[in-house]
């Protein structure tokens, strides 16, 4: 079970991550389109766990 600041870390990146796909349209976005929707299935995993 995750602590509370651990949850706030997640939380805080997946907040970062948002800003990031709403920044725009940028030419290394579609490069970068997996990885990001990997990291937040990893978030979206790990804070599933804690609940």
């Amino acid at each position: 079970m995750l602590n509370p600041l651990d949850r706030f870390v997640i939380n805080a990146r997946m907040l970062e991550l948002a800003q990031e796909l709403s920044a725009g349209c940028d030419p290394d976005f579609d490069t970068h389109q997996d990885d990001l929707e990997r990291e937040f299935q990893e978030l979206r995993y790990q804070l599933h766990n804690i609940e």
